[in-house]
């Protein structure tokens, strides 16, 4: 009985909630070694864009993860070595890019792995509101994520789970 306790009481504390950016000061990964934090700045425009930056604790050193002009979230990965970001890029469509604090440049494009996976997908070639978004880590290796949107194919709309395994195929979601 204790050991299930204990395992359910780590599964409790690995569960990490997304962050939003603008607005938190950052989102620190479960194992204190990272932190993603944001910079904003107006463009020459007058419009504003924000860096997220990725922070190593122990070492101070930081780098540039992803720009983004609206909001973008954060999900951590329950064991911190990934990171999704879903960047509302704007009224029409969002992204999620996965990233690996260990392997600076390493990253994976769910929308380029979603086509890779299901190269006919008519919901996201007949819509013009088309959002993928983080929605949490099953565990420290699979992402769950959704495909969500309207338009001229699906005017009443539609919303589809899919599960991406880290370095491998994007599958429909089982729930």
């Amino acid at each position: 009985m204790l050991p299930r306790l204990l395992l359910l009481l780590a599964a409790a504390a690995a569960a990490v909630d997304p962050v939003a950016f603008p607005g938190a000061a950052e989102a620190r990964d479960p194992t204190g070694r990272y932190a993603v934090t944001c910079v904003s700045a107006e463009n020459s425009d007058g419009g504003g864009h924000h860096d997220l930056n990725l922070d190593v604790l122990k070492s101070s050193q930081s780098r540039r993860l992803l720009s983004f002009g609206r909001h973008a979230t954060v999900f951590w990965a329950p064991d911190g070595n990934a990171l999704a970001i879903t960047d509302w890029g704007g009224s029409d469509f969002s992204t999620i890019q996965v990233f690996y604090p260990e392997r600076p440049g390493a990253t994976a494009d769910l929308g380029a792995e979603l086509s890779r996976s299901f190269p006919s997908l008519p919901e996201r070639e007949r819509n013009h509101h088309v959002y993928l978004e983080a929605v949490r880590w099953l565990d420290a290796k699979t992402l769950r994520f959704r495909l969500r949107g309207y338009g001229d194919r699906d005017p009443g709309g539609f919303d589809l789970l899919f599960d991406y395994a880290l370095g491998g195929d994007v599958r429909r979601a089982r729930i």
